[in-house]
């Protein structure tokens, strides 16, 4: 066997979540390279107007030594030129960090490459050129599987079927070099079976809550006090934020109220129609969030599609049970106990969970604490042994002798 640890390069324009892949690659030696648009230095967001290190303040890969992380600045400012299209980002920017990735890897040393979906086709491509291993790190399920819930529940997205088939098609082209895939659920691993993938090459890799910053409460609320039900995510039309409304209006409980925390996406028209039903917070600090985390009752997120939801398991861990949709990949953790999984798009299953959590408060309190302790698994070092695991598995299957 070879006496060098597996190589990896990484690839990813923006930031989801591959801090806490680059952190555990960096830590133990696999971390060749990371590719994207732009990383700067904490230090050097003074120097910047406040609503630029909004932004930037995303873009800081400390985790990292900095020549470890090859940028291309440009695309990120021309990115900014198309913010809010993701057509033609993809079409633009995103095809030129892909063709960027494709070119550099050509002259690394590196057993696979990890990449993120609408910017794999030409780097994939040349990675099996060069003989290599590929490996798609999947934030959503499939596309397919996301047309078939959009048409079936009939709310639409923003982009015209025109360009949702150019979109579908270059994800389509890419996968044609994808060797493995890994998804954050079982239920996004599901909408990739449902296509034909075989599940020699699927991987289920759960995101991991940071257990010192998401802390359970300490006190239940009982009867005769205000009964509180939170969502916390992006303000969109996939998250069934039109069920939630309707379910909340048509309960009429007393002495309730819904409050909803999160950034703003297609989803602002939905919450003028339904003026007065809520209270809005559209961003809130780490301690802020955490503090609405534990004075809420009960969480919920009756989502039409989502690959996972972090913000389930951190209500979760801060103590609050959780009322989650069957299409909610964070179900894995609710299905365990401390909260309740109803049917995608049920609204009568929806109001007779909100109203048993409403009438008991007791119970409340059980699902609760037991919320707390599931969420205990989920940490960002599971995450990592889940990861871990995953390329082992991965390097066995590919005939990697490298070491992990």
């Amino acid at each position: 066997m070879s006496s060098h640890k597996i190589k990896i390069i990484v690839s990813h324009p923006n930031t989801q979540y591959v801090r806490f892949l680059l952190s555990g690659l960096w830590k133990n030696g696999y971390l060749q390279v990371f590719y994207t648009m732009i990383s700067v230095k904490k230090y050097w967001l003074p120097i910047f107007p406040s609503k630029i290190q909004k932004e930037l303040k995303k873009r800081v890969f400390d985790i990292i030594p900095s020549d470890k992380i090859k940028s291309t600045p440009i695309l990120f400012l021309i990115q900014k030129i198309f913010r809010g299209n993701l057509v033609s980002t993809i079409k633009t920017t995103y095809k030129w960090f892909d063709q960027y990735v494709a070119n550099a890897i050509c002259h690394k040393d590196f057993d696979l490459l990890i990449g993120y979906e609408n910017t794999t086709y030409h780097s994939f491509k040349k990675a099996k050129d060069l003989g290599k291993i590929t490996v798609l790190d999947l934030a959503q399920i499939h596309h397919q599987a996301i047309k078939d819930i959009v048409e079936r529940f009939g709310f639409e997205d923003d982009i015209t079927k025109k360009e949702q088939d150019y979109m579908d098609a270059r994800k389509e082209a890419a996968l044609v070099y994808t060797d493995h895939i890994l998804t954050l659920s079982s239920f996004a691993a599901q909408s990739l079976y449902e296509q034909g993938y075989s599940k020699e090459r699927i991987h289920v890799v759960n995101l991991g809550v940071n257990q010192e910053n998401f802390v359970p409460k300490e006190t239940y609320h009982y009867n005769g006090t205000l009964f509180r039900f939170l969502f916390v995510g992006t303000i969109t039309r996939r998250k069934g934020l039109d069920l939630l409304f309707k379910a909340f209006q048509e309960l009429s409980l007393p002495n309730s109220e819904l409050v909803l925390i999160g950034p703003m996406a297609d989803g602002k028209e939905l919450l003028k129609a339904n003026e007065g039903v809520f209270h809005y917070l559209p961003f809130l600090h780490h301690e802020e969030l955490v503090k609405q985390y534990q004075e809420a009752d009960v969480f919920v997120f009756p989502s039409y599609l989502d690959s996972w939801a972090q913000t389930v398991v951190e209500a979760m861990a801060c103590g609050t049970p959780a009322i989650v949709s069957e299409n909610t990949g964070a179900k894995d953790a609710v299905i365990q106990g401390g909260g309740f999984v109803v049917p995608v798009g049920d609204i009568s299953a929806l109001k007779e969970k909100m109203q048993y959590c409403y009438e008991n408060r007791h119970e409340v309190e059980r699902l609760g604490i037991q919320a707390s302790q599931i969420a205990q698994q989920y940490t960002v070092e599971n995450y990592h042994k889940q990861l871990f695991s995953a390329l082992h598995d991965i390097a066995q299957k590919e005939g990697i002798t490298a070491s992990l």
